[in-house]
Order: structure tokens, then sequence, then C-alpha cells
């Protein structure tokens, strides 16, 4: 009596599992979205906030209103600008250099690796259709095996 329901679990299950990972693998898709969005909402806001500060800036410098701001605002910025510049320039010069090549490795190997390791193409019918009659018949097998082995023990007792 225990016998078929036990199949019935067990076919459930073999139902199910398929599911379970693939909701895994959509929960792993939706975190890494999540933390992609994140990093980008960040870099969207300081790219704003230096393109507001610029357009300021601009507004200081073009509008002839606005002589007096300019000369307390830009020109003492432009000019400690401009000493960093020549102070600094070249060691800059050659960290923004270093900092591009690693950026750009670091994200050549990070989508090398997202686009190997983690993505699967989805089987096409012809192959699932294959291995689902294998599988079918491998299990056919096994539980034949199981109840025939359940039998010669009913019979011997």
């Amino acid at each position: 009596m225990g016998l078929p329901y036990s199949k019935q679990i067990n076919a459930a299950f073999d139902q199910v599992t398929p599911l379970v990972q693939a909701g895994f693998e959509v929960l792993q898709t939706t975190k890494d979205i999540a933390v992609f969005l994140a990093v980008l909402q960040v870099v969207v806001a300081i790219t704003l906030l230096l393109i507001l500060l610029v357009l300021i800036a601009l507004l200081f410098s073009v509008n002839p209103d606005l002589e007096k701001e300019r000369a307390e605002l830009v020109t003492p910025a432009m000019k400690w600008l401009a000493s960093w510049v020549y102070k600094y320039g070249r060691v800059t010069s050659y960290v923004v250099r270093i900092g591009f090549a690693v950026g750009t490795v670091a994200f050549v190997w990070s989508m090398w690796q997202g686009l190997t390791t983690g993505h699967k193409d989805p089987p096409s019918e012809e192959e699932e259709s294959d291995e689902s009659k294998e599988k079918a018949d491998e299990d056919a097998s096994k539980d034949s095996g199981k109840d025939s082995k359940d039998t010669k023990d009913e019979k011997e007792k």
C-alpha cells in the first residue's frame, strides 16, 4: 500500500526540483541586478552633481551681471585647480591611466565570468525530449526493480 504513495511523492519531487532550481537562478539574477542598479544609481547621482556644479560655474563665468561672484568663487577655484594640475599633473596622469587600464581589465574579466560561468542556454525541445525519455526509462527500470524485490520479500514471508 505504501509503495504507490512513495512513487507519487518521488514523481512530485522530480517535477518540483527543476522549478526550485529555476527559482533559485531567478533570485540570484535578481540580486545581481539589484546590486548593479544600486551602483549605477550612485554613479548617476555623482555625475549629475558634477554637471550641476559645472553649469553653475559656467553661469558665473559667462553672465556679466555676476562679475563679483565670478571674482569671489570661480577665479579662486580655477587658480587652485591650475596650481594643483601644475604640481600633480604628471602623477595624476599616470594614476588615471593605470586606473583606466585596471578598470578595463576588471570589466572585461567580470563580463567573461558572467558570460561563461553564470549563463546556461535553455535546452532545446529535441534534447529535452530525448533526455526525458531516457530518464523515464531509467526511472521505470528502477521502479520495476524495487517492485520485484518487494514482491519477492512478501512471497518469502
